[in-house]
């Protein structure tokens, strides 16, 4: 909390001196949301959050930029955890001598290697040629758990770019710490091939060097010499990373491995058509291998009207089938109101507890019906209300959900 005080004032003293300089500019997003929904003891929480995103660009004539984006919360009701966040909160400048941007603050960082949010330094290098690289470090922010000076996270990627730019190759590294003990060591590997500007071939390889195994592996195609027609192909291999120090990391972690084929049809513009096939494996007894099948039709908006609705079939080895329907549609009556709605019904949906504690077994859902409606009071003001039911592997009934969150965009 403290750390998230500092950055914060850290952003109000940079918004200020950029409101202050004319060659400034200040953009960003205040929003405020109110939450209100069951938990599995029979309760209500009502959690409020205050998020706010900003953006000061060229501060005070310096070609300096500043992001920030983070969130302030509590439980009105006390029911629930709902902890302040700080996603975000960066200075960075770019184009050193046209080859060198350099970022410092707190920042999400994602090579082949990995992912993770770091307070710290990243560097860039590119300066057009064949050659690339970064280089970064500093402390490596866990939400779920306190955060100390000696938890470290260090790393680097060195690209290259041959045949013209369409090959592009990448070898990447990072180190992570806590209280001073190594815990990760990975590996990672990239590839990326366009062909003839009609296919793209690419990969990815992760390696545990302290378990001397792969944690993930990707390979795809993705063909798109016809205009109207695009097929894309995947192979997917994880298997979870824990920290070598922990409880977690001596039990045996299961692996998933995905196969996925799906094939795109532009009907006209703005409506396409789409069919997918996905073969799930899983190492654990607990979950059945299936197949997921799905295909639909799907609208982006061009005038007022916009949505989706596909068939999901899934079929698990135990001869087991589950026949779902998953739509989604919303229209926009003038300039004032949109009002949309959608639901799942029976398609399992796997919602994650990205920021919690990541242990915790995460949300299944099989049945979703929601209806929501915007209304844009100013240029620069809207409001969004949502209400939902929901069937979930966490509840023995089905349970509620609804929002309302105020927009202010400057």
């Amino acid at each position: 909390m403290e750390l998230w005080q500092r950055i914060c004032a850290t952003g109000a003293a940079v918004s200020l001196l950029a409101v202050s300089a004319a060659a400034t500019t200040v953009t960003g997003r205040s929003s405020t949301m109110l939450e209100w929904y069951d938990t599995t003891d029979g309760e209500t929480a009502m959690p409020v959050y205050q998020y706010l995103m900003l953006g000061a660009r060229n501060i005070k004539d310096t070609d300096v930029d500043f992001r920030l984006y983070g969130r302030l919360s509590t439980d009105i009701n006390d029911e629930v955890d709902a902890d302040s966040r700080l996603y975000y909160a960066y200075a960075e400048k770019r184009g050193i001598n046209d080859a060198i941007d350099l970022r410092v603050g707190r920042q999400f960082i994602f090579n082949p290697a990995g992912s993770s949010i770091m307070d710290g330094v990243n560097v860039d290098y590119d300066s057009g040629e064949m050659v690339t690289f970064s280089l970064f470090g500093g402390g490596d922010v866990k939400y779920y758990e306190s955060y100390d000076a000696k938890d470290l996270m260090f790393g680097g990627k060195v690209g290259g770019k041959f045949s013209e730019n369409d090959l592009k190759l990448g070898l990447a590294y990072m180190e992570k710490m806590e209280d001073g003990d190594t815990t990760h060591q990975l590996i990672g590997f990239s590839g990326d091939y366009s062909y003839h500007n009609i296919a793209r071939f690419y990969g990815e390889y992760q390696l545990d060097a302290i378990n001397e195994v792969a944690s993930h592996i990707l390979v795809g195609l993705h063909y798109f010499e016809k205009s109207r027609w695009q097929v894309r192909a995947e192979y997917l291999y994880s298997k979870p990373v824990f920290s070598d120090t922990s409880f977690y990391g001596t039990l045996p972690s299961d692996e998933y491995q995905e196969v996925l084929a799906q094939l795109n049809y532009r009907v006209r513009p703005g409506l396409h058509a789409f069919g997918r096939l996905t073969h799930e494996m899983y190492e654990s007894s607990e979950v059945n291998n299936a197949n997921v099948i799905e295909a639909g039709l799907e609208q982006i908006r061009v005038n007022r009207f916009a949505g989706y609705v596909s068939c999901v079939v899934r079929q698990h080895e135990d001869d087991d089938e589950l026949l779902g329907v998953r739509a989604r549609a919303s229209y926009l009556l003038n300039s004032a109101y949109q009002v949309g709605g959608g639901a799942s019904m029976d398609v399992l949906e796997r919602r994650l507890n990205t920021y919690g504690d990541p242990y915790e077994s995460e949300e299944v859902t099989s049945h979703r019906i929601y209806l929501d409606v915007t209304a844009f009071l100013s240029s620069s003001t809207s409001l969004e209300a949502r209400i939902e039911r929901i069937e979930s592997d966490h509840w023995d009934d089905e349970y509620h959900y609804g929002s309302i969150r105020f927009n202010y965009h400057f």
